[in-house]
């Protein structure tokens, strides 16, 4: 898995090419099939390992799959691609004109992916990870589909200690009774991998309802961590009343696009299963403020990726 300033090499897994192909154009505005198959070239005659018998023909074989790839996110993203592929599918071209919230969404979660989040989160004093909670947020109450949905960030939005916070949300959500841990040892938690919340309520306030309860992973290192949010043990952990009357649909938002091949897999274990493209695709309404932050956050993590790509 590629991250900058390290490049992909020929050996890299399609999606993973494809971003590298976006990253590129989003730099330079256009990519050619035949620019990433030079690129591609100089990497194997610096690698030793390589061999050189057919090279070409086997890079060329895989950039046909990358460019099927791009098309397939476009199709995938509700309009909100900021790429369209051109003369026969061969180029690629960045449509910096298309601000809309979708479009500089997707460029917030292809940057926020190939960029090293662990040192280079902040930018313009804008937390690049606490953005992908709130996208999280929003995304996940129009996924509900209903004007009542309601959706929070757990922790952020809820200020206080980890009690503090899990007081408040048993009070938003109706349910929960309130903090109670259930060992007596001192509480060390600050969000237990929970992180966005949604739910529908009734107008009678009484608990079972349909509750979504998710965490968010920038980057590509989220493969072995979709099962670690469990709400059953979540609220059996840190709520008095230990059980809802509905279990919580546990979902896992990321803003890698996923690999298609191992969609499947990654979801049996992830739940509900939200990857760049479906935060997009859902992204239904628009949070001016948020739309802002991304807006900034963009402008200085494009200046880090161009100056690790020159």
């Amino acid at each position: 898995m590629f991250k900058l300033p390290a490049l992909p090499s020929p050996r890299s897994q399609i999606h993973e090419l494809a971003d590298f192909a976006e990253l590129l154009a989003l730099q330079q505005g256009t990519v050619s099939v035949r620019e990433i198959l030079a690129y591609l070239g100089r990497v194997s005659e610096n690698d030793p390992n390589e061999g050189i018998d057919d090279e070409d023909d086997q890079s060329a074989d895989v950039l046909d799959d990358v460019f099927l790839e791009m098309d397939r996110r476009g199709r995938s993203c509700a309009g909100g691609y900021p790429f369209r592929l051109e003369h026969h599918g061969t180029v690629l071209r960045h449509d910096a004109a298309d601000t809309s919230v979708r479009a500089d969404a997707y460029r917030y979660l292809l940057l926020s992916t190939r960029l090293n989040m662990a040192q280079d989160k902040l930018q313009n004093d804008i937390d690049g990870t606490g953005l992908l909670e709130e996208l999280a947020a929003l995304v996940l109450r129009c996924y509900l589909g209903s004007r009542r949905a309601q959706s929070i960030v757990f922790g952020t939005a809820m200020g206080g200690g980890f009690r503090e916070k899990v007081d408040a949300l048993c009070a938003v959500l109706g349910e929960g009774g309130g903090f109670s841990s259930i060992d007596p040892a001192p509480v060390q938690a600050n969000d237990d991998k929970l992180d966005a919340v949604a739910w529908i309520p009734f107008t009678d306030g009484r608990v079972g309802k349909v509750v979504i309860f998710c965490q968010c992973k920038t980057g590509t290192n989220w493969k072995e961590q979709v099962s670690q949010l469990q709400p059953d043990a979540f609220i059996h952990r840190w709520m008095s009343a230990r059980s809802f009357l509905l279990t919580p649909v546990r979902a896992f938002c990321v803003s890698e696009s996923t690999d298609p091949a191992r969609w499947s897999g990654f979801s049996v274990y992830a739940g509900l299963l939200f990857d760049r493209l479906r935060v997009v695709d859902f992204l239904d309404q628009s949070d001016d403020a948020l739309h802002a932050r991304i807006r900034r956050w963009n402008v200085a993590a494009g200046a880090v990726a161009a100056q690790a790509m020159a």
